[in-house]
């Protein structure tokens, strides 16, 4: 069967949803709306 660490695609979802919240945050202070609330 293998190493299971090596191709669970979890982990490939793990890091994938922390650089795109790097990226959000990032994309909003891009656009000036860092701390602001949607109404």
């Amino acid at each position: 069967v293998g190493n299971k660490k090596t191709y669970d695609p979890r982990t490939w979802g793990k890091a994938a949803e922390a650089g795109m919240a790097k990226r959000v945050t990032e994309a909003c202070g891009h656009l000036r709306s860092t701390g602001t609330k949607l109404k």
